[in-house]
């Protein structure tokens, strides 16, 4: 039957339980495209640009935590979602990539819209499969359905991230014959598992644990997870545990230092000797803060534990101190620590809360005289967003705003901090929004805006899609980090400096448009922008701010903070 490896795949696809595929539009998918749109259980989503729908399909699976299927035709097109693979990859998001090729044969050849597709994703993807382009014999039906049901599992075990399926289809592409009964697919599994540390070395862990006075726990990114933040809130609730979290750690515990970067800013040589751990356990994906990567690089922990089933993360030392790899995953690992845990009477906990304190006092002082710039604006937008919604932060200057403000920690929130690459953040909110069915924020810069402005061509954009665009003209975050702004070249090369409208894109393609010069059309804005829009159109908040103000005043913060 002419094309029955398609009717496979979609079969075994839907029998594993994959429901969302985001397809862009081409002719050696075309075939593909059809069988999986008449197959019962597969929903589809079609997305011109390959990079959006890379980053769309992303957002979609970090909502649903359960892999999200590709697909694209040959050539260049493949290539186009690297850098969603990539963010996937390191942020263990499951995805299904699933690229129409030419017949090996043809490889090499000088056929149009042909590449060396076998593999191409090889160092970012956690397997990846070449299929045959035809199915004559039962061995190869079998070998077939088994290939496919273990790229799926693939996405999932034994942790999550992208896989990669290389479709080869051989022509003429459009003459599909259609079985006369639905595909009976017998697909392996796999059985979920816990993995847990060995009662032993657990008790070894617990010892050094219990008899140390001076413990601290760093949370990356993680997925909201109410069993690890009742783990944590339990193991923290110890005068010698100290838990810093980041906004993207999706952690809601009101005793937990949140804002890490004004926390420890200019530390002197005293306070970091009182404040060093002993302990340093650290669980979740990527941390934003580069001071506390700094911080605990000067500190040295005598003991640093890693929680990671990940493989790919075995000994990987971000903090230049790690002594132990714990090959579990972090509910089980937290679950067996607290079993064993003895509070330790100790200080150490008081002395982080009390300088968090200290300089939650000053940020609150500071705020009050500030002028209109990035900072009050994001202070102005984490005290009036809608406190019942989704947060997704775009790289590079919101996501570290963010950790400022203990009102952003009130959101569930998200952030492309894999690779933090400013490509794709809201095409992934866009993704994400499509399936929490919740109001959706994303804050993007302007630059990150314009390098993902096809986000927008989509027909598929929620209507509780809320995007804001802080406009400063330019790359700022190169006036903040240390360095570029000392360089002649920073305005011509390094900041992108421009004078793009974007007014005009927006309406362009067909959503509501709102902006903001100053605090005062920040304040009026802000209600009409957050309301239900009556053409049921997703919306877009433009905010003008200073470039070199802000950059000054974010200098000033956290002088003021560490004064």
């Amino acid at each position: 039957m002419k094309n029955n490896q398609l009717h496979l795949l979609a079969a075994v696809m839907a029998g594993k339980g994959i429901t969302h595929v985001v397809v862009s539009p081409g002719s050696r998918n075309a075939p593909a495209i059809v069988v999986f749109n008449r197959q019962p259980g597969l929903s589809l989503f079609s997305i011109s640009d390959e990079r959006s729908a890379g980053f769309y399909a992303l957002g979609m699976a970090q909502q649903l935590n359960r892999p999200v299927a590709l697909l694209c035709t040959s050539g260049s097109a493949a290539l186009n979602y690297a850098p969603a693979i990539v963010e996937a990859f390191y942020q263990k998001v499951p995805l299904l990539i699933i690229t129409a090729d030419r017949p090996e044969a043809w490889i090499d050849q000088g056929d149009s819209q042909t590449i060396r597709q076998r593999n191409v994703f090889s160092d970012y993807v956690r397997k990846s499969y070449n299929l045959p382009d035809n199915i004559n014999e039962q061995d190869d039906y079998r070998y077939f359905e088994r290939s496919v049901s273990e790229a799926i599992d693939r996405t999932l075990f034994p942790a999550s991230g992208p896989v990669h399926i290389n479709l080869p289809l051989s022509e003429p592409l459009y003459d599909i014959e259609w079985p006369a009964d639905a595909v009976q697919t017998r697909s392996p599994g796999i059985a979920g598992t816990s993995i847990r540390v060995d009662e032993t070395e657990m008790s070894r862990i617990a010892d050094i644990w219990n008899s140390s006075a001076s413990k601290m726990i760093l949370a990356g990114q993680m997925l909201p997870d109410a069993e690890i933040n009742h783990l944590l809130e339990q193991l923290s609730d110890d005068p010698s545990v100290t838990l810093l979290t980041e906004t993207t750690s999706n952690i809601t515990i009101q005793s937990s230092i949140s804002c890490i970067d004004r926390t420890i800013e200019a530390m002197d040589a005293n306070e970091m000797e009182l404040l060093k751990p002993t302990v340093l356990l650290t669980i979740g994906g990527a941390v934003v803060s580069k001071k506390i990567k700094a911080l605990l690089r000067k500190m040295r922990p005598q003991h640093h534990w890693h929680v990671s089933a990940d493989t790919d993360e075995f000994h990987m030392d971000t903090y230049q101190s790690l002594t132990l790899t714990i090959p579990a995953q972090t509910h089980a690992f937290l679950s067996q620590l607290m079993g064993k845990r003895i509070p330790h009477n100790s200080h150490f906990g008081q002395s982080w809360m009390d300088r968090s304190s200290k300089c939650a006092g000053k940020h609150l002082e500071f705020l009050r005289s500030m002028p209109f710039c990035d900072l009050s604006v994001y202070e102005t937008l984490f005290r009036e967003m809608p406190a019942n919604g989704h947060l997704h932060l775009g790289n590079s200057t919101p996501v570290r705003y963010a950790q400022l403000f203990d009102e952003a920690s009130q959101f569930i929130s998200w952030s492309n901090r894999g690779t933090s690459g400013i490509d794709g953040c809201v095409s992934t909110a866009a993704g994400a929004s499509a399936i929490c069915h919740q109001p959706l924020t994303v804050i993007t810069g302007d630059v990150g805006f314009f390098y993902d402005s096809n986000a927008l061509w989509n027909s598929n954009l929620s209507p509780l899609l809320r995007i804001i665009l802080i406009n400063n003209g330019g790359g700022n975050i190169f006036r903040v980090i240390p360095g570029p702004d000392n360089f002649e070249e920073l305005e011509p090369f390094i900041e992108t400096a421009h004078n793009l409208d974007v007014e005009g894109i927006v309406r362009n393609f067909g959503l509501n448009y709102h902006q903001a010069h100053n605090q005062e059309e920040l304040n009026q804005a802000l209600p009409a922008f957050f309301a239900a829009q009556e053409n049921s159109k997703a919306a877009l908040l433009e905010i003008f701010t200073p470039n070199k103000l802000s950059a000054d005043v974010l200098k000033e913060y956290f002088n003021f903070i560490a004064s």
